[in-house]
């Protein structure tokens, strides 16, 4: 058993992504912590953003067994229930013949529920067939206790992060360092938004910094300029998404203000700490739209020479069954990816409009930008920003 002073230096990360060649220069050791204040409509990681407990239910490896029904304390969970439905089932006989359902169709007051009743009380025995309903999980009514994942012993419910201390992290991050070493990579600081666990973030990065490993933020901005002039001095590069420049676009897609946001990155390009911006390209959102990639680069001079490169981030889908297993309705649920070339127009654009030569996905590769350690950097580092 975990002493309690353990219990409090413990936090929570959703994953260590290990030989990461996209969240930074070189070959990376990413760490993704649990917790964002952005709600993105298009988040690829939607069990980052809570930072509390969770856990994601794979209805296909279920049972139906309700061990965790049982184990739930706070009876959040409904337990699989035994149903009859008519096997073969087809509308069209019962609709042809019962004229008052085909009414109700036709003016939409008639649900496939009620269908499934008519048809099954006018079904024969033979016509049936039982059928055991998933468990059904009120997530609004759990204590993120995460009995039910323990009782679980197939697989169907598994939990979207995990526990772990700044010593166990980064006793991982030091297993890779040899390929740092040889690609010029480092250990990459990410999320959710790794300021809403700012003693974390600045406890790792400080230890990377003392072991001169390059050291990289991936962050949205949004938090006291004070947490972060205290990580900034630790912090070799800035991975600075941006979201949208237009202040009522942000609010609409992502919940929040973009105004702390830029007044932030800002204050870190005049701190001296080389910058990427990273730019999301979503359906609905800018894609596709000239003027903010135009933009882009018109806020990226303002910068000066704090920015040294610029990734382009197309949308991608793999994120849709992670809402269905959290449990969670998602906006962009079915668009389609947005590949290289639907966004070589936006990168030319970038590329002829600055001294930058946009990626699309990332940086990959050797750290090519002269952002490597550079112990004086420490010295450079000014809160007043």
């Amino acid at each position: 058993m975990k002493a309690e002073s353990d219990k409090k230096d413990e936090f929570l990360i959703t994953n260590i992504q290990r030989f990461s060649v996209n969240d930074g220069p070189g070959i990376r050791t990413t760490i993704f912590l649990k917790g964002c204040p952005l709600a993105c409509a298009w988040c690829h990681n939607p069990e980052s953003i809570s930072p509390l407990q969770e856990f994601f239910f794979d209805e296909e490896k279920c049972v139906r067994c309700g061990a965790c029904a049982d184990a739930c304390p706070a009876d959040a969970i409904k337990p699989p229930l035994k149903r009859k439905f008519v096997k073969d089932f087809e509308v069209r006989p019962i609709i042809s013949s019962t004229g008052s359902i085909l009414d109700k169709i036709q003016d939409g007051t008639f649900g496939s529920e009620e269908i499934t009743r008519s048809s099954a009380s006018m079904a024969s025995e033979e016509e049936m067939a039982d059928e055991i309903a998933a468990p059904q999980f009120d997530r609004d009514k759990c204590i993120h206790c995460m009995q039910c994942v323990d009782a679980c012993r197939y697989g169907a419910l598994t939990a979207a992060c995990r526990t772990t201390t700044v010593d166990e992290v980064y006793g991982e991050v030091l297993e890779d360092r040899k390929f740092y070493e040889s690609s010029g990579g480092g250990m990459t600081i990410s999320g959710g938004e790794p300021l809403m666990q700012p003693d974390v973030t600045r406890s790792l990065l400080k230890r990377a910094w003392q072991d001169q490993i390059h050291t990289a933020l991936d962050t949205t901005g949004l938090a006291k300029w004070e947490t972060i002039a205290s990580i900034l001095p630790y912090v070799n590069l800035v991975l600075f998404d941006i979201k949208s420049l237009d202040d009522r676009k942000h609010r609409k897609w992502t919940g929040v203000s973009n105004r702390l946001i830029l007044e932030n990155i800002r204050k870190i390009a005049r701190a001296g700490t080389k910058i990427r911006l990273r730019c999301v390209i979503v359906h609905d959102v800018n894609y596709w739209d000239p003027e903010h990639a135009r933009g882009i680069v018109e806020f990226a001079k303002t910068l000066g020479n704090a920015v040294v490169g610029i990734d382009i981030m197309p949308y991608h889908n793999f994120a849709d069954k992670k809402y269905e297993k959290l449990g969670r309705k998602h906006f962009f649920k079915g668009f389609p990816n947005i590949f290289r070339e639907d966004v070589e127009d936006y990168r030319e654009l970038i590329q002829k409009n600055g001294p930058w030569n946009p990626t699309v996905g990332g940086l990959i590769g050797s750290n090519r930008q002269g952002d490597t350690f550079h112990e004086t950097n420490l010295l450079n580092k000014v809160s007043s920003a």
